[in-house]
């Protein structure tokens, strides 16, 4: 290889919204080593309102219409993830490894759990983001705005969030097809 190659170091531009920051690395290794130390369900909430404290974004969010169906939501959503519910720890991992869309294979298992409460808080932080980069258009539908902000997040941050909804809601999907001048609906 020739030294050019080896000396390139590209500079990187990532836009970010104004007044918006997102997390801190440093910030996002602490809360996810305190989301690793929940003992029960009830303390997930608290936690919750804890990241809204971290940064500029949830600040922006907390106190407002859009405070209580977020931490509902992400309750609902998040929580399960955790080992807080019970089942098998390797049953949650494999299923939050699906849901965040990573490859979690020659980890330990102490670092497949930190690795997976760091995207849960990612993910919390995204929606947090999003929510104030929204500029409180959310503010009149509270509840559509939130659950608006975490479908657009997840698409990136954890894709197999929305696969997990559609499989939910079996009533709005389905497989069909066309029988002579009728429609045999399958699968219901």
């Amino acid at each position: 290889m020739t030294s050019r190659l080896l000396a390139y170091r590209p500079e990187m531009e990532l836009p970010e919204a104004p007044g918006v920051l997102s997390l801190q690395h440093e910030d996002e290794l602490a809360l996810a080593a305190q989301l690793l130390e929940l003992q029960a369900p009830s303390q997930f909430d608290t936690f919750l309102a804890r990241q809204l404290r971290a940064t500029a974004a949830g600040q922006q969010v907390r106190g407002t219409p859009l405070e209580g169906p977020l931490r509902q939501l992400l309750g609902k959503v998040v929580a399960p993830l955790l080992p807080l519910h019970g089942g098998s720890p390797q049953a949650l991992k494999r299923r939050a490894a699906r849901i965040f869309g990573m490859e979690l294979e020659g980890l330990s298992p102490e670092d497949k759990e930190f690795e997976l409460a760091r995207q849960v808080v990612h993910l919390i932080d995204a929606v947090n983001t999003a929510l104030a980069q929204d500029g409180g258009a959310g503010a009149r539908a509270p509840r559509a705005g939130v659950e608006t902000a975490l479908s657009q997040v997840a698409r990136s941050v954890a894709p197999g969030l929305l696969r997990q909804a559609a499989q939910a809601s079996g009533r709005d999907g389905g497989r069909w097809r066309r029988e002579g001048g009728h429609i045999v609906v399958l699968d219901c």
